[in-house]
């Protein structure tokens, strides 16, 4: 019986081994299952000698649940799978997005160059085309662009152009008083409300009817310098810009508003600014070597600077013995010496010019046909205001003048609204002049 039963733990360790087998691999357990199944029935027909009544029902009874336990399986748990195998995971087409503004706006050609092209006749096409380049390396579309109203010359295959051949051309450059062209934008064209577009992305667009300089809309950001050791309530008028938005805002269709408080020319950001407001009275000027490459980049860039020595008035005695409208003040020295530090503009920066009554300046927007309001610099030796250009545009302009006083001192006379207005005119002239960065055409590539 010792060895008999030894048999019998043996082959029931098999069965359970087998069972846990089932639980990790079917197919393994089924296969050692099918192969055990004879030796399993000759252990227990030897293991039960005299009892084997009793073996048959237990094998019986054990056949049965295993039978029901795979007849279960095979009829519902394979149903399940089956049901499972078949269902199909819905996954929504994305949507199908607005075309990109950018690539909306972005004109293919602007009407002057079609009146252009339209005033030219085709010019003569070689007798052998192929020697000036293979047309299909090229595209039909370039070709119909350079000859418009030609046909395409046999099919594109899409290879390479294997050689160019170009003649000879005089190389002319420019001169430094060469205006850029500006494409502007037609009102009528514009579908657009300008306004909704101040997200962040320009500080400025301005749109104008080329037959009507005040029917101009659009949107702007200013942006005020600060410096260190510049005193707020001596080197600035501290509510000046803040008063000249508010009349900006309440007699053109400009919505303009200050972008932030101060910025610091070190401060990146003043790069995409289309105006840059500077003033000072007495400052001693403490400008880092990065805050002048700075200022230096931004101005040769496109950007626009109005700097204004500015003085504020007495309570009882208003302007005299300010001051105000003198030539060689701390400020007009320190600035100026800025300006011609390597590092901003060099050389140009000393090119100072006297801006005349004709200049655009006076008639951007308000007409002022005897020059900048002088009430802010009463018996001052300084009549004119000051400005330096590049390549024909202006990019500083700068006031002895004391501008800035009738914005935001609250002595300033009854002269104190031809002062906005030339405000105004400044903003509007430095924001629509050729080449700025606030240029329209900018926005529509």
């Amino acid at each position: 019986m010792t060895e008999e039963k030894k048999l019998l733990y043996s082959v029931f360790g098999l069965a359970l081994l087998i069972h846990v087998g089932f639980v990790v691999s079917e197919w393994i357990a089924i296969a050692f299952a099918v192969s055990a199944l004879g030796l399993l029935l000759f252990a227990l027909y030897k293991a039960t000698t005299g009892q084997r009544m009793g073996m048959a029902t237990a094998f019986a009874i054990a056949l049965i649940g295993h039978g029901g336990v795979f007849g279960y399986y095979y009829l519902f748990g394979a149903g399940i799978e089956e049901e499972e195998q078949r269902m199909i995971r819905f996954q929504a087409p994305p949507p199908i997005l607005q075309k990109n503004f950018d690539l909306a706006k972005r004109p293919e050609i602007s009407e002057v160059q079609m009146e252009m092209l339209a005033s030219l006749s085709p010019p003569d096409l070689p007798t052998d085309i192929s020697a000036i380049a293979d047309v299909s390396a090229v595209g039909s579309d370039l070709l119909g662009a350079v000859l418009p109203g030609t046909a395409t010359l046999g099919a594109f295959s899409g290879a390479k152009a294997e050689e160019l051949s170009f003649d000879q051309v005089e190389m002319v450059s420019l001169s430094e008083t060469a205006s850029p062209v500006q494409e502007t934008m037609s009102l009528r064209q514009e579908l657009l409300n300008v306004e909704d577009l101040d997200i962040g992305r320009y500080q400025a667009v301005i749109i104008q009817d080329p037959e009507d300089k005040k029917a101009i809309r659009g949107f702007f950001n200013m942006t005020i310098i600060d410096y260190d050791v510049a005193d707020k309530n001596r080197d600035r008028f501290p509510t000046a810009a803040e008063e000249l938005m508010r009349f900006m805002r309440d007699h053109t269709k400009i919505k303009a508003k200050i972008q932030g408080t101060t910025v610091e020319l070190s401060d990146t950001r003043i790069l995409s600014a289309p105006f840059l407001y500077m003033t000072g009275w007495d400052a001693i000027f403490q400008i880092s070597e990065t805050e002048k490459q700075n200022l230096g980049n931004y101005l040769k860039a496109g950007g626009f600077l109005y700097a204004d020595d500015i003085r504020q008035s007495d309570p009882d005695n208003g302007l005299t013995g300010q001051s105000p409208g003198v030539e060689g003040t701390p400020f007009d020295r320190q600035f100026k010496a800025l300006m011609k530090d390597p590092e901003v503009l060099g050389s140009d920066g000393g090119k100072w010019q006297k801006i005349p009554k004709t200049h655009p300046l006076y008639s951007s927007f308000w007409n002022f046909p005897d020059g900048p309001p002088m009430g802010g610099a009463p018996g001052g030796n300084v009549f004119d205001l000051e400005m330096l250009e590049l390549r024909g545009r202006v990019v500083v302009v700068f006031s002895d003048l004391n501008i800035s006083w009738y914005w935001g001192d609250n002595y300033a006379d009854a002269e104190r609204e031809r002062g906005l207005q030339f405000g105004v005119n400044l903003i509007v002239y430095a924001l629509t002049q050729p080449g700025g960065i606030a240029n329209v055409s900018q926005f529509s590539q």
